[in-house]
C-alpha cells in the first residue's frame, strides 16, 4: 500500500480561506470555553469557599438572602397571579369562539379557470409522477 504524503504549503491559502478557518477555529474555541465554564466555576467556588464561610456563616449574611428569597418569592407570586387572571380572562372572552372559516377543497374546474388551461389536462397532471411547468403568463 502506498504511503500518502500531505504536503501543506500555507503560500498556496488564499485570504478568504484563511479568514474562513480562523472564524471557524476561534468560534469552536468559544464553544468550548463556554462548555467548561461550570469547571471553572467549580474551582472557583472551592477556592473562595473561605470567603464564602466568612462572610455567610461567620458574619450572619444568610438572613440576607432568606429575605431576598422572600422578597423574589412574592414577587414572582404577584406576576404569575397577574398574568394567570389575563390568561383566564382571554379564555372567557375569546376562547370558545371559532372565527376561522373553512374553505373548500379546489375542484378541477376551478384549477382549470386558474391557470387557463383544459380540466382534462388537470386532470392528466394530477396523475402524473412528475410534471415539469413553465408557467408564462
Amino acid at each position: 500500500m502506498p504511503e500518502i504524503k500531505i504536503r501543506d504549503n500555507p503560500k498556496l491559502r488564499g485570504f478568504f480561506r484563511n479568514v474562513t478557518e480562523m472564524t471557524f477555529t476561534g468560534f469552536v474555541w468559544g464553544i468550548w470555553l463556554y462548555l467548561l465554564l461550570p469547571v471553572i466555576n467549580i474551582v472557583l467556588w472551592i477556592m473562595g469557599f473561605k470567603f464564602v464561610n466568612i462572610s455567610v456563616i461567620e458574619q450572619v449574611g444568610y438572613t440576607e438572602f432568606f429575605d431576598l428569597i422572600q422578597k423574589m418569592g412574592w414577587t414572582v407570586l404577584i406576576v404569575f397571579v397577574v398574568l394567570r387572571t389575563w390568561g383566564y380572562y382571554n379564555y372567557m372572552r375569546f376562547g370558545k369562539r371559532s372565527r376561522r372559516k373553512e374553505t373548500h377543497p379546489v375542484t378541477v374546474e376551478e384549477l382549470a379557470h386558474h391557470y387557463l388551461i383544459p380540466a382534462e389536462q388537470i386532470k392528466i397532471m394530477q396523475s402524473q409522477k412528475e410534471v415539469v411547468w413553465h408557467y408564462t403568463r
